[in-house]
């Protein structure tokens, strides 16, 4: 009886994922990668850093002794502190251009002061990796591309022949969408779609169909698989009455006979 009510299992569960093979759920081709690769291709990434929390910076101003190698962590809200200057809000500006707010300010105090902010700590970017590549948030340098991003990362259970690289667009909708055949990138060194990442930019490699049946003839046996265990109870309890009889009391074995 387990044996036919666990084939049965196994072949309804064979059958699901032959229907959903059939119903379109394999992973599709995506094409759009004008909007991921650049001619002539870049280095790093092309947006401009802005500063945000929790972003950490130095600042250069030598006429301003107050100010000059002053280093600042952005508080969530967005402000910094700064000697002489005291608070400033600096998220959602570039370095460039909160240089320019602090020495605009600082020359109330001083008549020739050249400001210039530097990050020292980049903390406040990401980019992702989902589905069977794990790691999920990872920080963002402006320097990473498909192939350091993924490296190492891929293991058995993986599909790097489907795996897909997503931006989002200005209004953070996930719509940009290019496939990449992550295998041959790494055995054929084909690097046509080694883009350079942005911030937010999200790597989705699938689990390969094999490993996906295996994860759904667990899923379907996992509910059962308490009563498939408890089969073999009504047996095990009759077997411990047995022993158990085997060491009573001779006296009481003659008295039940």
């Amino acid at each position: 009886m387990t044996e036919r009510l666990t084939a049965r299992l196994l072949m309804f569960a064979l059958l699901a994922v032959g229907l959903s093979t059939v119903g379109g759920c394999t992973v599709p081709q995506y094409t759009d990668y004008d909007a991921f690769m650049k001619t002539p291709r870049p280095i790093v990434g092309g947006k401009p850093y802005v500063i945000e929390p929790p972003d950490s910076i130095r600042i250069t101003a030598p006429n301003a002794p107050e100010i000059h190698n002053q280093g600042a962590s952005l508080r969530p809200d967005g402000f910094i502190t700064l000697p002489l200057l005291g608070e400033i809000f600096a998220a959602g500006k570039t370095p460039k251009q909160l240089g320019a707010e602090i020495e605009e300010q600082i020359l109330q105090y001083y008549e020739d002061v050249t400001v210039q902010v530097e990050v020292t700590g980049f903390n406040s970017k990401e980019f992702y990796t989902a589905g069977e590549l794990g790691g999920g948030v990872n920080r963002y340098t402006g320097r990473d591309n498909v192939l350091n991003a993924v490296v190492g990362r891929v293991g058995r259970t993986a599909w790097p022949e489907k795996m897909i690289v997503i931006r989002p667009n200005e209004e953070g909708e996930l719509i940009r969408r290019m496939s990449v055949n992550f295998k041959e990138m790494v055995e054929k060194g084909d690097l046509r779609y080694n883009a350079v990442l942005e911030e937010g930019d999200i790597i989705f490699m699938p689990i390969n169909p094999v490993a996906a049946v295996g994860v759904v003839i667990q899923n379907l046996l996992s509910p059962v698989q308490p009563v498939l265990r408890a089969v073999g109870t009504p047996s095990s309890i009759g077997s411990s009455l047995n022993r158990v009889d085997d060491f009573s009391d001779p006296n009481d074995r003659d008295r039940r006979r």
